[in-house]
């Protein structure tokens, strides 16, 4: 069993504290080699707090490289600035992140909103990006309407667990409701399959069968628009397919990563 586990670090972006949960690389006789760090990113209303059952997987790979998972802006324990920011915006950021970490190219993973930011950080920065993961990845407005999101972000209570239930409260209460309302538009205002043909990157999509907030149609025509993007359903997982389902996602991703890579 791996002695390896998260930590928590603070690093200043902007000029403002940033909470960052970091899993160090194994340091003799990795099982997983991967040539790229790896940061993962969290959706509307969460923080790096979500990413905590996929990061205690990762340690049990013992990989190669180090993982990174910020609080971006405004979410968690990082305060934002007054006014929300937009999804490249959020991406420019994670690219200044990326500079005070002396990161200069990474893998991605990101779960619902966070999937919009990487998309961003694809098609602004691409020499910054290796492989993307994309899991339960929202699409803006232009093919979900605001009422088909809050209907399925209600309906998608009752697939989650418990415990995710319990930490996206909290999240969300650190966040606060105008924040959250703010975040709420300028992710609408987002067009990421309109864009999508500007991405360069491997993506691969996860929809999970049980994920009443993203549809499948909508998962399905942004692997289709990207220009290597790969579709994948996981039939027994919801939204938070990283919190619920955190040993099939780590399989998944990493397999993927490798083929990025190669």
């Amino acid at each position: 069993m791996s002695t390896l586990s998260s930590h928590v670090e603070t690093f200043t972006v902007d000029g403002r504290p940033v909470r960052c949960r970091i899993l160090d690389a194994a340091s003799a006789s990795p099982q997983m080699i991967l040539s790229l760090p790896l940061i993962l990113l969290h959706g509307l209303g969460c923080s790096s707090d979500v990413w905590r059952p996929a990061l205690d997987r990762l340690a049990e790979r013992q990989l190669s490289c180090p993982v990174f998972v910020p609080d971006m802006p405004g979410f968690g324990c990082s305060p934002g600035p007054k006014a929300a920011l937009g999804m490249e915006e959020l991406g420019d950021w994670i690219v200044r992140l990326m500079d005070v970490l002396g990161l200069q190219c990474v893998h991605l993973a990101a779960n619902s909103m966070g999937c919009q930011v990487a998309l961003a950080i694809a098609r602004r920065h691409p020499e910054r990006v290796g492989g993307v993961v994309l899991m339960g990845p929202t699409a803006g407005e232009q093919y979900i309407s605001f009422w088909r999101y809050a209907l399925g972000l209600m309906l998608d209570g009752f697939w989650e667990p418990f415990a995710y239930t319990a930490v996206l409260t909290r999240m969300c209460f650190q966040m606060g409701l105008i924040h959250y309302l703010e975040t709420t538009k300028k992710m609408l205002e987002d067009e990421p399959i309109t864009h999508a043909a500007e991405v360069d990157a491997h993506c691969l999509i996860l929809r999970g069968g049980k994920d009443s907030i993203i549809p499948d149609s909508a998962a399905r025509r942004l692997a289709a628009a990207l220009p290597k993007g790969e579709f994948r359903r996981m039939p027994g997982a919801s939204h938070a397919l990283q919190f619920g389902c955190p040993v099939e996602f780590v399989e998944i991703a990493l397999t993927f990563w490798q083929r990025a890579e190669a």
